[in-house]
């Protein structure tokens, strides 16, 4: 979550590789200037050539292009470009950069990922992130971050990338919130932030929470749709997952978008996709697991006696929290010379995502 909470503007992260300048000039020709959002291009460059970027992106866009240096800052209506042999960070609005593994053979580099997770971390629900074409799966990583941050993920269509492996992998995290062609995303991104930039001091207060009434008239239209009951759900995370919805359905305020989720079972859904984040991974949260296999698990097993060892997994998503915790468990038992019986319960109220498990 972001520890800059003085975020007013949008930053949009834009990730490509193989093929994708053609992209970056099309979503920048169809990008205003006066977008109020900043754009951090992050493009695997070779080492061994000068990068003309900047040059070509100047005739594209009206906005002041930059080639990163070390603590510049985030500015809206700018554009900054990553420098070869680098990887970009940002943090509290500022950007900041490492060298490269020298050898990415060994240690492959994913400049795009980074960015992205620390984009995740610093703006939050103002982060957005765009695979353009390119080769690989550079990204995919990092958009699932901005996604539970409560930002917005956008992928180029594959059909119109030159390089299409990028834009397949991120579609692939089933992350992703909208596909389309460069022109039409730079089109949409546009709309969203305006959009935002136009709500009501009465709905955003600064604080972006939603008002109380309009909270509650969408948790009993959820609760009497699915039977699910999102009144304690945390507040903030309720309006994170709300406001990015009812942006990408291109709603400008609430009581128009509450009369659309009303009358609409699609997209009922949709939001209730929204606020079921279904994020997860392999040992995710890896201090947590840690900690289970040095402390929590061996006083467990040291106590078990002969009895068979239980285990519930709860909102486990698509499964690679349990699966997770059974290769731990085992992992356990072998160091321990124990061999108990194990079971692991897993349970999730979203169906699409535990019909993915087999």
């Amino acid at each position: 979550m972001s520890n800059n909470k003085l975020n007013k503007f949008f930053v949009v992260g834009i990730g490509a590789s193989a093929g994708g300048l053609r992209a970056i000039e099309e979503f920048f020709d169809y990008m205003p200037s006066d977008s109020g959002a900043a754009f951090v291009v992050v493009q695997h460059l070779s080492p061994d050539f000068k990068s003309l970027m900047k040059e070509l992106l100047e005739r594209r866009t009206q906005m002041q292009v930059h080639r990163v240096e070390e603590g510049i800052k985030l500015e809206p209506n700018n554009v900054y470009l990553i420098p070869p042999r680098k990887n970009l960070f940002v943090h509290n609005g500022f950007l900041s950069l490492t060298e490269q593994d020298v050898n990415p053979r060994l240690h492959p580099n994913y400049p795009i990922n980074l960015f992205f997770e620390s984009l995740a971390k610093d703006y939050a629900d103002k982060a957005i992130g765009v695979i353009l074409s390119g080769s690989g799966s550079d990204g995919a990583q990092g958009l699932p971050s901005i996604n539970e941050a409560g930002g917005l993920v956008f992928v180029q269509s594959p059909t119109t990338a030159e390089f299409d492996g990028m834009p397949q992998s991120a579609i692939a995290t089933g992350v992703v919130d909208r596909v389309l062609p460069p022109k039409e995303l730079a089109k949409l991104i546009y709309d969203i932030v305006q959009m935002r930039k136009v709500r009501s001091p009465v709905q955003d207060n600064y604080t972006g929470e939603i008002d109380p009434k309009h909270l509650k008239e969408i948790i009993e239209i959820l609760n009497a749709s699915e039977k699910i009951d999102f009144s304690y759900y945390k507040i903030n995370t309720l309006t994170r997952r709300i406001s990015r919805r009812y942006s990408i359905a291109g709603f400008a305020d609430l009581d128009n978008y509450i009369i659309r989720l009303r009358d609409s079972k699609e997209e009922q859904n949709l939001l209730l996709e929204d606020l079921l984040i279904g994020v997860t991974s392999f040992f995710r949260d890896p201090e947590a697991w840690k900690i289970l296999e040095t402390k929590i698990l061996p006083n467990i097993i040291t106590h078990l006696g002969e009895e068979q060892l239980r285990v519930w997994v709860t909102a486990c998503a698509t499964g690679e929290e349990a699966y997770s915790m059974v290769m731990l468990l085992d992992k356990v038992m072998q160091q321990m010379g124990k061999n108990n019986s194990i079971k692991v319960f897993a349970t999730d109220i979203d169906t699409a995502a535990l019909s993915s498990i087999w």
